[in-house]
């Protein structure tokens, strides 16, 4: 089963044909349970049992239950599977789910149609077990499936116009597509080795009065040595510096950039190593060598290494060439 994808309907925030599966799938399940006990000859004649009850209600009121329970899960979970602001996953567990409560809710209450209900002599019983069993195994089975098999599309949003917007642009100059750079920061290897050796050595020491030291030192070498790593990404929208390549501590927007110029720069004169932040200035240097110092409107001076010189005059062109525009200039 494939649910197509959502519509650009006039609603950015619903997903369309989604919306139609979650109300329409719960009504006809609900129409054939009545036609089935309807069938079935309208249940027994001093009340039907509804599933997990005791005592016998009268007919419409047994059909007017299962049809709630059938409605109420499935349309009030499944329309929220329609909502195109929760995360894809999300939403496919909750279309997955409401299939699953619906046919369970469906094959209870046939159970118990069949079971109230047996012909050709046979003993009745609440709940006909084979059917209740077989039906809520289909239930789980068929709301897996469709979790795995929902293609939630995200409707057009402001990543989209920006999108289309920087695809434009190219077109019109191509060249600005060069526009983009990314590299990765970390200290040279003679000091990776000599932090590392600074958590072994002591921590294998110190083993004599804790062996959590020998885990504990070496561990606070890696994140040492992971404060001093940061990977940097140039688009035409802006630089970012990301600790460990995961977390942005660095975010200049070009319309923010006054200039750039590349140079050899020592550590020591922005600060010193890892993330440095004074006096209105923002820094990142893993090691002394070559840099990109950048004037900016709101965060001062910003500072940040590149593996060697070409890369380096590589990203302070592209800085001077972005600077003071959007994604939509160029």
């Amino acid at each position: 089963m494939d649910i197509p994808a959502a519509e650009n309907g006039k609603d950015r925030h619903l997903d369309a044909r989604a919306l139609r599966f979650a109300i329409i799938l719960p009504v006809l399940m609900s129409a054939g349970l009545v036609a089935g006990g309807l069938l079935l000859g309208g249940g027994p004649a001093g009340g039907t049992i509804p599933p997990l009850a005791s005592a016998p209600v009268p007919f419409p009121v047994f059909l007017a239950m299962g049809v709630g329970l059938i409605l109420v899960p499935g349309i009030g979970i499944g329309s929220q599977g329609a909502r195109t602001v929760l995360p894809r996953q999300l939403r496919r567990i909750l279309l997955g789910l409401a299939v699953t409560l619906q046919m369970t809710a469906v094959s209870f209450f046939a159970a118990a149609l069949v079971g109230q209900t047996s012909q050709g002599g046979l003993p009745t019983e609440p709940m006909d077990a084979q059917v209740a069993l077989m039906g809520t195994g289909l239930a789980c089975a068929m709301g897996v499936v469709l979790a795995l098999t929902f293609k939630p599309d995200e409707q057009w949003g402001a990543s989209d116009d920006a999108a289309l917007s920087e695809l434009l642009a190219i077109e019109a100059d191509p060249t600005v597509a060069n526009d983009r750079l990314a590299y990765a920061i970390h200290p040279r290897s003679s000091v990776v080795i000599m932090i590392l050796l600074a958590g072994l050595l002591p921590g294998a020491v110190l083993t004599i009065l804790s062996p959590w030291f020998l885990l504990a030192l070496p561990l606070l070498a890696v994140l040492g040595i992971a404060a001093l790593s940061a990977t940097v990404h140039m688009d035409r929208r802006r630089l970012s510096v990301k600790l460990a390549g995961l977390v942005p501590v660095i975010l200049v927007p070009c319309t923010d950039v006054d200039g750039a110029v590349s140079l050899d720069i020592k550590a020591g004169d922005y600060g010193g190593w890892g993330l440095r932040r004074h006096s209105g200035s923002e820094s990142f240097l893993a090691y002394s060598g070559a840099g990109v110092v950048l004037r900016t409107e709101k965060a001062g001076r910003v500072v940040v290494n590149a593996p060697n010189l070409d890369t380096a005059d590589d990203l302070a062109a592209i800085l001077n060439r972005r600077a003071g525009k959007d994604a939509g200039q160029h």
